[in-house]
C-alpha cells in the first residue's frame, strides 16, 4: 500500500487509477458506499475532477474501492521469458 502525504498528489493518483479502472462514477460510488463511504456521488465526481475536496478518510475509502476494481481486471501484459540456449 502506497501512502503519499500530499493531498493533491494523492487525488491525482486516485483520479488516474479511477480512469484505468474502467468504472463509471455511478459504479465507483456504489462500491465506495458499500465500503462505508459517506460522501455523495456528486462530491465524489467533483473530487475525481479536482474540483472539490474530501477528507483523507473518504479518499482512502475511494482508493479502496478503486483498488478492489483494479485487482479484478486482467493483468497487464508482461514481457515473456525465453528458454536459455544450451
Amino acid at each position: 500500500m502506497e501512502i503519499v502525504s500530499s493531498a493533491d498528489q494523492a487525488q491525482a493518483i486516485l483520479a488516474q487509477a479511477f480512469r484505468v479502472s474502467q468504472l463509471q462514477v455511478d459504479e465507483l460510488w456504489v462500491a465506495y458506499f458499500a465500503l462505508g463511504g459517506n460522501a455523495g456521488k456528486y462530491e465524489v465526481e467533483l473530487y475525481l475532477g479536482s474540483m472539490g475536496p474530501i477528507s483523507a478518510h473518504e479518499h482512502n475509502v475511494l482508493a479502496q474501492a478503486v483498488n478492489e476494481r483494479l485487482a479484478e481486471l486482467t493483468p497487464l501484459p508482461r514481457a515473456p521469458y525465453r528458454h536459455l540456449d544450451p
